[in-house]
């Protein structure tokens, strides 16, 4: 091997050591080093190819959603830059002495790999991006261990655990219950700012309304609004200032926690402005506007930070440092022993792994990332009158907030009453389509509708439809059920394939407390990879199995407003009977609008290309 082994004599000992007798006056053998070869940074670079191998699915599914929300996961394609810079400020630490490879990288380097593993093929109460980025963070941590020893992983250690806290994409189901308190925080603080101001405002959920005279200037505060995002820059920005402008532990970790409330604060500001600005343009408050508020309000929190980090500093009077003279000698990388047979195990073992989880999804049948499955037809082509009931109105326009709160552009959001005019209950209709997403978290009434000021009545409950499936033909056993629609267009009719499973609904009654005497009805299914379900749990277990290869959800809400004569007085049954009616004649349709998952599963359609869900944030 082309490895450089240098004994060093008495004179580079006094060189190193500033000691020419040194060795001869303690009577010990003078050390020796490794120098890096060239086969050793080629066996570096077959690893780090190994390595973007093995964890190739990881690596794309953080570049997906930086790419696609940039908003909020833009920062973790510049966090590892950063902790790379944060090692080069210990690189003279580092070099300061040879390195010593360690065997115990190893070890935590298959821990690394088991734990990919068990993320990427289970059990299922494991599969999930969190755990996968569990096993890259080890096995990254095993193969600094293997190539540069303890000492030097105790340098580069924050630097580590800066990438994996803050470079680590976070799935919405753990994101989106401390986005939602931070919601109902952001709209209470400055609707108590607003009124303090003397402004005359109103809170219902996380609407604020601001009153110029008698007209109002409604804000919701939505999940863009939440001031997440700003949390989570302040603190990779108060982290990376507390590590670089302070030197005790305590005072770090001061900064670091300072930076929360900072942040909430000044989201709490941005929102106040945006109320104000609502007063005299309701623009000011949607679109680029509304982000360039934020931007500039981030000038102001990050000189309030600077202060806040020189108070923590002047907490403690630091004592002159006594200055030690420089040490001479000869640095670079070096090593103790040869890291050559190390990094050639770690590079046989990550191979494996990668063979190995390779096999694993394959023989299981399972995708780590799902295929986007796009529509057979657009929602819009869903008739203007179903059944009995015509559609009224025009479908209302959403701000760029609401839309990017929605997660999608492919909906209808409609009014229908009936077509006699017996009723003049009216009856909402919402449909959105979700593709190609994994670990989504489907917005229901539960939560949208607290938030905009309504007070939930009792609990959900599932009720079963009568849509009048036992008339859809069943052509084998086991295969879907079809029946026959009419493009309300064209007039062509066509077999389409209906969803399997019961049809039934998650209902919920909400009242609102300004006007107790009404009641809100919302009821909602969805249609998950050609099953159907009642509620959001379903819906991951149904379209994000994972051994499908792709995935879809479409989700199918109603609602209707009920004036009570008495506070017991139930709309249960007439709500139901409206939806079992429209319903009979509007999940024909929607299924012909949706792909069809019979033929997607025999393979005998391939989907066509589609656009990254992900990105889908534009107005319809």
């Amino acid at each position: 091997m082309d490895m450089a082994v240098g004994r060093v004599d008495e004179k580079t000992m006094s060189t190193l050591a500033g000691d020419s007798n040194l060795s001869k006056v303690r009577g010990a053998e003078p050390p020796s080093f490794v120098r890096p070869s060239r086969a050793l940074w080629l066996v570096m670079a077959l690893l780090a190819v190994a390595f973007v191998v093995i964890y190739q699915s990881f690596f794309q599914y953080q570049l997906r959603w930086a790419i696609a929300e940039p908003s909020d996961w833009g920062h973790t394609l510049l966090v590892p830059l950063l902790a790379v810079w944060f090692v080069s400020l210990r690189r003279d630490r580092i070099l300061d002495r040879p390195l010593a490879p360690s065997w115990s990288g190893i070890f935590i380097l298959l821990i690394g790999i088991t734990i990919y593993m068990l993320g990427s093929v289970g059990p299922k109460q494991l599969f999930h991006p969190l755990v996968r980025a569990g096993g890259v963070c080890f096995s990254l941590l095993g193969l600094i261990v293997s190539f540069a020893g303890w000492r030097c992983f105790k340098e580069c250690s924050f630097a580590f655990c800066y990438l994996f806290a803050f470079g680590i994409v976070i799935t919405k189901r753990i994101m989106n219950p401390i986005t939602n308190d931070l919601q109902d925080l952001s709209a209470s603080g400055a609707w108590l700012m607003l009124f303090a101001l003397g402004y005359d405002v109103d809170l219902a959920g996380n609407t604020l309304t601001v009153y110029d005279g008698a007209v109002a200037h409604p804000l919701n505060v939505a999940e863009a609004c939440s001031g997440m995002r700003m949390l989570v820059a302040f603190l990779a920005l108060g982290t990376a200032m507390a590590y670089l402008g302070l030197d005790r532990n305590w005072q770090r970790a001061l900064l670091i926690l300072l930076g929360i409330p900072v942040a909430v604060f000044v989201n709490v500001l941005r929102v106040v402005t945006l109320g104000l600005l609502s007063r005299y343009d309701a623009g000011f408050v949607s679109g680029e506007f509304h982000m360039f508020v934020g931007m500039v309000w981030l000038i102001p929190a990050f000189l309030v930070f600077l202060l806040l980090m020189w108070i923590v500093r002047k907490l403690v009077v630091e004592t002159p440092p006594t200055p030690t003279p420089a040490e001479s000698g000869e640095r670079g990388l070096r090593f103790r022993s040869s890291p050559l047979p190390l990094m050639a195990s770690c590079l046989a073992m990550l191979t494996l792994g990668a063979v190995g989880v390779q096999a694993a999804l394959a023989q299981l049948d399972v995708f780590l990332s799902k295929k986007p499955v796009p529509l057979v037809a657009s929602l819009d082509t869903i008739p203007s009158r179903i059944s009995d009931w015509k559609q009224v109105g025009s479908e209302p326009e959403y701000s760029d907030a609401i839309l990017e709160s929605l997660g999608t552009s492919q909906f209808i959001d409609r009014s229908y009453s009936l077509v006699d005019g017996l009723n003049d209950t009216i009856l909402k209709i919402h449909i959105s389509y979700y593709t190609g997403t994994i670990d989504a978290v489907p917005h229901i009434p539960e939560r949208c509708w607290h938030v905009s000021g309504l007070s939930q009545v009792g609990n959900s409950t599932v009720v079963p439809l009568d849509i009048g499936q036992q008339g859809w033909d069943l052509e084998s056993e086991g295969a879907y059920r079809k029946t026959s629609v009419v493009h309300p267009i064209t007039g062509i009719e066509s077999r389409v394939t209906m969803p399997q499973g019961e049809p039934s609904l998650q209902l919920t009654v909400f009242e609102d407390p300004k006007q107790p005497d009404l009641r809100m009805l919302a009821g909602y299914f969805f249609v998950a990879n050609g099953q159907l379900t009642p509620n959001a749990f379903g819906v991951r277990s149904l379209a994000f199995n994972w051994s499908d290869e792709y995935a879809y959800y479409c989700k199918v809400q109603f609602s209707a407003i009920f004036r009570a004569e008495s506070p017991d007085q139930e709309f249960t049954g007439e709500f139901m009977s409206m939806i079992n009616q429209v319903t009979t004649q509007l999940l024909p349709q929607l299924m012909r609008c949706l792909p069809d998952w019979q033929a997607i599963v025999s393979e005998d359609l391939e989907p066509a290309p589609a656009p990254d869900p992900l990105s889908e944030t534009e107005s319809r």
